[in-house]
């Protein structure tokens, strides 16, 4: 109970403190900050539209896009690159996702050392150098990482998976992309996607760290200024609900089956997102006291962990239940999570979970905004997916409010059983 009230106090203290700012560059990028004091430290995160979803039919070109960001500019190798960052003790890092591309600095706030990692890593967004030998290393990564994928059961499930939820949308190739289009790719393709993506207009620029509102304003401007105004990415189209049921099978030569079973599921804006939430920590997401766990491991031995989760992506994500077990249980385990699933779908839970879910998220929340990177991560979702500014001072009350009928009835209009997937990667029995 201590630690409970504890951390209570922690998130209330955490959420009061935290002024999130906003504004937009006459560039028009946005702007979310956050000033966190003590440490003289600044996090940067750039988001922008120009993940795996806007790859058209050239599967894998935002990835490789995204890779060589920092392998070379107009004035600067990659090794001067590195060197420049590593002499000011900044940390440089890129990634890319189905929904956005993701471009981060931390750096010490102290003037000189600011001023010139500030100054390499706006370099190296806004005047990248495209150069086929870099190319030609990250085509190599990248084949040898889609051959190793082929090998593992899990992957092969995840894109299998994907396919059949999302179907011709854009959310549904690997990102990675295949054999056959990241040989195709060439440095004109990637000069393309970044003049159309990464541009002012679709940018989400999060800021957190001991420094003021008028230097923020100064930073997020440099950033800005260097790239083209362009236009904003079409938004993606919703996923269409699932037409109706699909068991897939895929053979694989291994001694445990995964067995995936969702459907199409929501985005962060969703008016059932917070029951759905709530109701995903009880039954699947609260690793092994959730309901689902407890069924297929706790009582029965099937499995050594058994979860569930809703994706969030801008467009809808999915929702799925997951496990791995033996062989000759795969349709045991399976029919399990189905029965659970129904339960849960049709009958309200007992207030004493409901209760037990309440308290492990409002006390868990405030771990999740304790640390400037956490804060940055949830200030580029509020940005990316223009989620409200109080998303986080209200979280915790919005959590409180529900109550098992909410959470019931939630279920009840999003999970349609007569229209699952399920999937199996395994030797069949």
């Amino acid at each position: 109970m201590r630690v409970l009230v504890l951390l209570l106090i922690l998130t209330n203290s955490a959420q009061a403190k935290l002024d999130i700012q906003h504004w937009t560059t006459p560039e028009g990028a946005k702007v979310f900050f956050a000033q966190t004091k003590g440490l003289p430290i600044l996090d940067i995160q750039l988001n922008f539209d120009a993940a795996a979803s806007r790859d058209g039919d050239q599967f894998g070109l935002a990835s490789l896009t995204s890779s060589l960001l920092g392998t070379a500019t107009q004035y600067h190798n990659e090794e001067q690159i590195i060197n420049t960052f590593e002499s000011v003790g900044a940390q440089f890092s890129n990634s890319s996702l189905k929904d956005m591309s993701i471009v981060s600095l931390r750096t010490l706030t102290r003037q000189p050392i600011l001023k010139k990692s500030l100054d390499i890593f706006t370099e190296v967004i806004t005047q990248p150098s495209f150069e086929q030998k870099y190319l030609t290393r990250e085509k190599r990564q990248t084949l040898r990482a889609i051959e190793a994928a082929k090998q593992s059961p899990a992957s092969v499930a995840s894109l299998a998976f994907d396919k059949a939820v999302f179907a011709n949308h854009p959310y549904a190739h690997a990102k990675i992309g295949t054999q056959k289009t990241i040989e195709k790719i060439s440095i004109k393709d990637l000069k393309q996607h970044y003049q159309q993506f990464y541009v002012a207009k679709n940018l989400t620029i999060a800021l957190v760290g001991d420094i003021s509102r008028a230097q923020a304003k100064q930073v997020a401007r440099q950033i800005s200024h260097g790239l083209n105004v362009g236009k904003k990415a079409k938004i993606n189209p919703k996923i269409s609900p699932l037409k109706q049921a699909k068991k897939i099978h895929i053979e694989f030569p291994s001694k445990q089956t995964h067995v995936l079973i969702g459907q199409t599921g929501i985005n962060r804006s969703h008016p059932d997102y917070y029951p759905l939430y709530l109701g995903n920590h009880i039954f699947g997401g609260s690793g092994l006291t959730s309901i689902l766990s407890d069924e297929i491991r706790e009582k029965k031995g099937l499995a050594y962990s058994a979860y569930s989760y809703f994706s969030k992506m801008r467009s809808n994500g999915v929702f799925m239940m997951r496990l791995q077990t033996k062989n000759d249980q795969a349709v045991e385990a399976k029919n399990i999570a189905i029965e659970t699933l129904k339960n849960f779908r049709n009958n309200a839970i007992d207030a004493q979970k409901l209760q037990d879910g309440k308290d492990n998220i409002i006390g868990g929340f405030a771990l999740e905004t304790a640390s400037n990177a956490n804060i940055l991560t949830y200030l580029s979702i509020i940005g990316f997916y223009d989620l409200p500014l109080d998303y986080l001072s209200s979280f915790t009350d919005k959590i409180k409010d529900i109550s098992a009928t909410d959470i019931q009835k939630s279920y009840t209009r999003l999970i349609d059983m007569d229209k699952l997937i399920i999937l199996s990667v395994g030797e069949q029995k």
